[in-house]
């Protein structure tokens, strides 16, 4: 039996289309694990276990640091730990990456610099610069790529993790450890994504932006799905690439 990518999805509705389309493209067989349904808290894969060529862990709206309201959490926690072990490559996207960066002894907690939504500009760091992945994304693309950045939270990392890029309010956005790599933003969300996300926040938690200016920043956003849209496939397919030559 050939191994399949494992998605780990936390929220209903985050689960980019682009990531089951791109993986059809690809003819890499794949499994989404929704593991904030109660109904596979009984299928969860073992630690240890090989299947998996790849692991994603998405975003959500939980906290990396929120094992006691989340239970299933602990579970994701030690898995990434042991796939780590196998050398698995693993990205996490923004919760996913929080995640790891606790697994690898860090710390998640909020934001000390308030809330990044939209395109937020990032900056290489000297390590960022070499790197295989990132690197050639900033080289390849006329200007620089653009991500969807959507979170409050932020982490600490050991001093043994790469940090490979910052964004200009001085969170981390990048780094890599081990199999790892890990983006604090959203490589894999269109426009339409992003737009449903604040409105669900709008409606649900309308006080969490704060005075951000939203509507401003949904504009610009669907101004510039053209150029976020070559972003999207340039990540991914560098990405890709990279862990096929391992």
């Amino acid at each position: 039996m050939s191994k399949k990518v494992l998605i780990i999805q936390h929220s209903l509705g985050i689960c980019s289309p682009y990531l089951t389309k791109f993986f059809s493209e690809h003819n890499a067989p794949f499994e989404i694990l929704p593991i904030y349904d109660s109904a596979y808290q009984s299928q969860l894969p073992d630690n240890n276990t090989k299947d998996y060529s790849v692991i994603l862990s998405l975003g959500g709206s939980q906290s990396a640091y929120e094992d006691d309201i989340y239970p299933y959490l602990i579970w994701e926690k030690s898995f990434l730990a042991a796939q780590l072990t196998l050398n698995t490559p693993i990205l996490g996207l923004c919760l996913g990456a929080q995640i790891l960066a606790d697994v690898i002894g860090g710390h998640g907690h909020l934001g000390k610099y308030g809330y990044e939504v939209g395109y937020v500009q990032y900056e290489l760091t000297s390590e960022g610069k070499c790197d295989p992945i990132l690197s050639k994304v900033f080289e390849k693309q006329q200007k620089k790529p653009l991500f969807i950045m959507h979170h409050g939270d932020s982490f600490d990392l050991p001093s043994n993790a790469t940090i490979l890029a910052y964004t200009t309010n001085n969170y981390i956005a990048a780094f890599r450890f081990g199999s790892a790599y890990c983006v604090q933003f959203h490589p894999e969300a269109s426009f339409t994504e992003f737009n449903e996300w604040v409105q669900q926040i709008r409606s649900d938690e309308p006080e969490l932006y704060g005075n951000i200016n939203i509507d401003k920043i949904l504009y610009q956003a669907q101004a510039c799905e053209i150029q976020a849209e070559q972003s999207r496939r340039l990540f991914f397919e560098t990405w890709w690439n990279y862990i096929q030559e391992q």
